[in-house]
């Protein structure tokens, strides 16, 4: 595995998804977590549909590329999902999720089911594992997935009113069958009076596990708050944290919702994510810190990927093909482009759009070669929050047949 499963909670983040509307329905929920499928990378976000009925769920598939659903499951009776898990089994994704009966909207077990686009399920439907509860007073029952070390986690509650506490026990997953043993090997009690006042303060928004760590997301809406706490499944004590969560400035709103694993060979990332917008449709946004160390101080977060050209913008081939990537260097994330487009633009405007991984949460820029024209062969381009890569300069008179961005490097955040 990982050289460390203990994830630097300080280090440089990088995004998955950016801002996406989770439009399937005219919901006013937000967006409660996620999971990623830990073979096709498939990447899944579950939203409390809030109607006819609390308890009923909206599970989305995202195009990571675009950034936008693909198609979507509803799950009836289920609960609140506010944390879910993923496996591969048999080809297909199956998602882990809280189980009815309910107590409000949350459920009292955790059960598994197959993701089957376009269909609605309950939890008596074919496929849909028995709901298990991992003690008989267990309420608000949440689940997660270790992908790497093959367990599943188990968030529940126990105790009368003002006397609640919080346990986290967790369950082998044969890594063959997908099979999970309902036998616990660990449990680890929450130790609530300090940063923990209580079983709901700080609000608890996910948590995801990654060997011998688990790691616990918290914070509200309305306040910047939100943080990630490493506890040791060895004995329950914080070994990092609780850690102040800055990524994506300038969401108009900034509840945290959801974590997970996603393996990546020997690496592994914890994704995290945040209800971003106040207005319908609700917005999702997915960041994720990383195991891997910096190389030489330079610490590579999003691969070279491809960028998209629009209003007529046609990206150049070979070597030109215009991409971009993130690297943190010295405390401080860049985004760096290559390549080119060749074009006819006259008007200032965008010409290319980039992918959600790559979009800042601030409009950056930079000064890049074009075609000369007068004796002008520079021009300014930006990208702004929404991804759309623009030129600055172009007139009728002054018009521009190429764009190179090369020499594009700018701070990102």
């Amino acid at each position: 595995m990982a050289h460390s499963d203990l994830i630097d909670l300080t280090g440089p983040w990088g995004r998955i998804l950016s801002g996406t509307p989770l439009n399937h329905e005219t919901h006013t929920r937000a967006g409660q977590s996620m999971a990623v499928d830990p073979v096709t990378h498939e990447l899944f976000v579950v939203q409390v549909r809030g109607v006819p009925t609390d308890g009923d769920l909206c599970v989305y598939r995202m195009d990571r590329r675009t950034g936008r659903p693909i198609d979507t499951m509803h799950l009836t009776g289920f609960g609140h999902g506010n944390q879910i898990g993923a496996q591969h089994l048999d080809g297909t994704t199956h998602l882990w999720t809280d189980a009815g009966p309910l107590t409000g909207d949350y459920g009292t077990r955790v059960a598994r089911v197959p993701y089957r686009p376009g269909q609605t399920l309950t939890p008596s439907s074919p496929g849909v594992t028995t709901p298990f509860r991992p003690t008989p007073d267990a309420e608000q029952s949440s689940p997660n997935v270790d992908p790497v070390y093959h367990r599943l986690t188990v968030r529940y509650i126990t105790g009368a009113a003002g006397k609640e506490r919080v346990f986290f026990r967790q369950y082998p997953i044969d890594p063959v069958t997908g099979a999970v043993t309902w036998t616990a090997t660990r449990t680890i009690e929450l130790p609530l009076g300090g940063f923990f006042v209580n079983h709901k303060t700080p609000t608890p928004q996910g948590f995801a596990s990654l060997g011998e760590y688990l790691y616990l997301y918290t914070g509200s809406p309305e306040k910047n708050n939100t943080h990630i706490t490493a506890v040791s499944w060895a004995d329950g004590s914080f070994v990092a944290g609780p850690q102040h969560i800055t990524a994506v400035p300038g969401l108009d709103r900034r509840e945290p919702e959801g974590m997970c694993i996603e393996p990546m060979g020997d690496e592994a990332r914890l994704l995290f994510g945040f209800s971003g917008s106040l207005t319908t449709p609700r917005e999702a946004t997915i960041c994720f810190l990383s195991t891997d160390a910096p190389v030489q101080g330079v610490k590579l977060l999003t691969d070279w990927t491809a960028l998209t050209g629009v209003s007529g913008a046609t990206p150049q081939t070979g070597v030109m093909s215009p991409r971009g990537r993130l690297v943190s260097l010295a405390g401080t994330t860049f985004l760096q482009l290559r390549g080119g487009f060749d074009c006819d633009i006259t008007a200032e405007g965008p010409f290319a759009q980039l992918p959600p991984t790559l979009t800042p949460s601030r409009t950056v820029r930079a000064e890049v070669t074009r075609n000369n024209q007068g004796g002008r062969c520079v021009c300014r381009v930006e990208v702004d929050s929404r991804g759309r890569l623009s030129v600055f300069g172009p007139t009728a008179d002054n018009r521009i047949t190429w764009i190179g961005l090369d020499n594009f490097s700018a701070a990102w955040r």
